[in-house]
């Protein structure tokens, strides 16, 4: 048995159907056989997560459910279809969909068959502890399929509270799955108030066939008492495109990991990230791109922000596999530095068995313009509130990118 306040019985599972149980038994032994990362873990080297595994959190399977009085309840609005997650647990309401699209409680998709190929096959769980963590209490997400053809102009939003509960862990796993000639555009958004001490660990396993394109938000402020874990983990078939926006300015510590496998030709993937490291914080960005055929198409670019004593690191890697010819795969990580003493980890990696590709990788950093600051001041601007203007142009870079007005407007620092 791995060592770890984590893991504890599962008895109130017991009673499930055999194929759940045993989905969330083979997630354990995964789980029992790798362990949770040490300081030699080489994907997690930069970043410390001792206190997680360390804490004994409570389990929230769906029992922690809020009252009805929650903030952030789901309905559909003139632009986006809210869905809420309050406590770790799923906010069940009837509304009307558009139609080409359904949206299914995790526990009801377990049972039925056209999901279950989906759940839990995306990745190989011994490499992933957290997403195995995540799997051995599979009780709580969604399932979202769009049909062949079906075009949203809706977008959903995926509120994550906790409505003030502290010494929790929230096990969230969610399946998106696009048909062929397909949109989506969904925004994940995580917040909390500011002294909650939680763990949340989410999984996200992304399907996108033929000719489909799925835009995919994220922003996480949450608070600096705050564990955040995720796991994205996305197949690209041919011709479809995969856009991810993440803004991080929250958590004591954070991990966003994502697992990319350009499956077809002309299959794309864009990851760009805005982050601000917080005092005394650690921030993880974590990229793992895959072209397994030849003409795929990857751009990975960060920007980040370090405040005072905080840590941060940026794994960005890109894995050409034999005969991907006339592959593209770019990355960049940019650094604004507040302190001295903050820490910045960037580990660019390319892994090329092919010919005839391009590929790059590139890192920069650098401090507040003085200049820049002064010009400011000097024009009656005060200290703080010009460091603010200066910190938000160097995050605009990527924010700028978002095309759609009403979704760049929940990007604000």
């Amino acid at each position: 048995m791995v060592e770890s306040a984590l893991i504890k019985d599962v008895e109130l599972f017991l009673d499930e159907k055999p194929s759940v149980y045993a989905l969330r038994d083979r997630a354990k032994r995964c789980l029992i056989k790798t362990g949770f990362p040490l300081e030699k873990t080489e994907q997690y080297k930069y970043t410390d997560i001792k206190e997680i595994i360390d804490t004994d959190f409570a389990i929230s399977v769906g029992q922690d459910e809020c009252d009805g009085n929650c903030c952030c309840g789901k309905h559909k609005d003139d632009f986006f279809i809210e869905i809420a997650f309050c406590k770790g647990a799923l906010h069940v309401e009837d509304y009307v969909l558009p139609a080409g699209i359904n949206i299914t409680p995790l526990p009801v998709a377990l049972y039925e068959n056209e999901f279950k190929q989906y759940i839990l096959t995306s990745c190989d769980l011994e490499k992933y502890p957290f997403g195995a963590l995540n799997g051995m209490y599979l009780e709580q997400g969604i399932c979202i399929e769009v049909d062949d053809g079906i075009k949203l102009n809706d977008v959903i939003k995926i509120n994550y509270k906790n409505c003030g509960a502290n010494n929790i862990m929230m096990n969230i796993h969610n399946v998106i799955v696009l048909g062929k000639k397909s949109k989506l555009e969904i925004v994940e958004s995580f917040g909390s108030e500011n002294k909650n001490k939680y763990f949340m660990n989410v999984v996200n396993e992304i399907y996108l066939k033929d000719n489909s394109l799925f835009k995919h938000y994220k922003v996480q402020k949450e608070s600096t008492e705050a564990f955040h874990i995720a796991l994205n983990v996305v197949k690209i078939f041919a011709d479809a495109k995969y856009e991810q926006f993440y803004l991080s300015n929250g958590a004591k510590i954070s991990r966003n990991e994502t697992l990319i496998d350009l499956e077809k030709e002309n299959a794309k993937a864009d990851v760009y990230c805005a982050y601000v490291a917080k005092v005394l914080c650690q921030t993880d960005i974590t990229t793992n791109v895959n072209h397994n055929e030849a003409k795929t198409f990857s751009n990975q670019y960060a920007k980040a922000v370090l405040e005072g004593g905080s840590r941060a690191s940026f794994q960005g890697k890109i894995k050409i596999k034999k005969d991907a010819i006339k592959v593209e795969g770019n990355q960049l990580h940019k650094a604004l530095y507040l302190s001295d003493d903050a820490v910045l980890n960037c580990k660019p990696e390319l892994e090329i068995y092919a010919d005839d590709v391009k590929c790059s990788h590139g890192a920069t950093c650098g401090e507040i313009d003085k200049e820049q600051l002064f010009y400011l001041t000097s024009r009656g601007i005060n200290n703080d509130d010009a460091m603010k203007m200066l910190i938000d142009a160097h995050l605009k870079e990527i924010t700028s990118l978002i095309d759609n007005e009403k979704i760049a407007e929940i990007f604000d620092i």
